[in-house]
């Protein structure tokens, strides 16, 4: 879900290298609507567009038919879930900001120019992977170094640790044709605390600590010379 619905969605767990279900909405809970971002016009089941929300049960604030910013790229079905067979309307496809979807966000990284919108799919559509994070840094944290790409993730059912960063591994370079440097496994509290969950507005799921360099320090005086004189143009002399 989004911070203004005050709610989470689900899906049902999918087969490997099969489809995911889409989010099972609650229909006595809140209206979904998918539109045409530039107009406003409500789209036909399937299509893709920007999700607006109605909430049925909200509490201290009400809103109607909020724009969430948030871009469904298979819109909003009616059909039976394939898995659980509910006829719940579902939102299918990858979420992504609407902002992120016109001006992408893009950065380099080790040389290469990397869509994160494209890497942020590639990870939330892996199997066994709950919360995962991107850190970005630079070897010895040196701001002239190399830079490195940190994978920090959680895997709730106990997945071999082995398999699953092959996995990750593989899919990154799919998305990036990027290696990560390393693949780092936590608890759910500290996947929670890496992502600032209770003290950020949204989980923090790419951060770049990579130094800043040093401004260019000015050139050094002559040999001898004093750096605290001012220079002075000489007089001129008269012609006769």
């Amino acid at each position: 879900g989004f911070t203004e619905a005050k709610m989470a969605w689900t899906e049902c767990p999918s087969p490997a290298h099969q489809p995911a279900s889409g989010y099972h909405l609650c229909p006595d809970l809140g209206i979904v609507e998918v539109i045409d971002p530039d107009t406003g016009r409500v789209l036909p089941p399937g299509e893709s567009g920007e999700i607006v929300f109605t909430p049925l049960d909200a509490r201290g604030t009400v809103v109607l038919r909020y724009r969430t910013g948030d871009f469904i790229d298979g819109g909003l079905v009616h059909e039976p879930c394939p898995y659980c067979r509910r006829l719940l309307p579902r939102l299918v496809g990858n979420i992504s900001r609407r902002s992120e979807v016109r001006s992408m966000r893009l950065d380099k990284i080790k040389g290469t120019l990397v869509d994160f919108n494209e890497l942020e799919h590639a990870l939330d559509d892996a199997p066994h992977l709950g919360a995962w994070q991107i850190e970005l840094r630079k070897l010895h944290d040196d701001p002239l170094d190399v830079d490195e790409l940190v994978l920090h993730v959680h895997a709730p059912d106990q997945s071999d640790q082995t398999a699953l960063s092959h996995e990750l591994a593989n899919r990154i370079n799919a998305a990036c044709e990027l290696q990560p440097n390393r693949i780092l496994f936590h608890t759910a509290a500290e996947m929670r605390a890496l992502q600032g969950v209770g003290s950020q507005l949204k989980e923090l799921r790419l951060v770049d600590h990579r130094p800043a360099e040093s401004p260019t320090p000015p050139a050094p005086a002559p040999v001898g010379s004093d750096p605290t004189a001012q220079s002075h143009p000489e007089p001129e002399r008269a012609v006769s």
